[in-house]
């Protein structure tokens, strides 16, 4: 993989971030991902009701968002490495975390992101996609299971 081209079509540095999808979760796949990365990575957690910060993402707290018992919704950080994966508990029906660029220098770094991505795909037995921020439409790496697909605009 060639780490210039990737820098220019995927890892661009224009001030926004990276999205990572899954789309067309349930909470069962939730549970499964946080199991999965507070397994094997390090991970931690902002609950914003009570402004507490863990080291392990509870999952039980997003669902209790969602069902409506609290207002604010919390955010986690999963760590590949020193690349930061932050995680937003917006819709229960949608893992959505994101990266910045500028945390994404080489092509070791490319293969640390779509690791993780190969890893969630395994783990929930769905396409995990990337994204320019907010455009989860418009796909620029693609990982199902063994497939890995890359959208280096030429």
């Amino acid at each position: 993989m060639d780490w210039q081209q990737l820098k220019e079509n995927v890892y661009y540095q224009d001030g926004s971030y990276r999205d990572l999808y899954v789309h067309h979760v349930t909470r069962k796949d939730w549970q499964l991902w946080a199991d999965y990365v507070n397994t094997h990575y390090k991970t931690s957690v902002l609950i914003h009701e009570t402004q507490a910060k863990t080291d392990t993402i509870d999952i039980g707290i997003a669902f209790a968002y969602w069902d409506g018992s609290h207002e604010n919704c919390s955010t986690a950080s999963v760590y590949l490495d020193e690349i930061q994966v932050n995680i937003h508990f917006f819709r229960e029906n949608e893992i959505e975390n994101d990266i910045t660029p500028t945390e994404i220098k080489s092509v070791e770094d490319h293969n640390k992101v779509l690791a993780y991505m190969k890893e969630m795909s395994n783990v929930l037995n769905k396409e995990v996609i990337l994204t320019a921020e907010n455009e989860p439409e418009t796909v620029v790496i693609s990982v199902n299971r063994d497939k890995t697909f890359i959208n280096l605009q030429e």
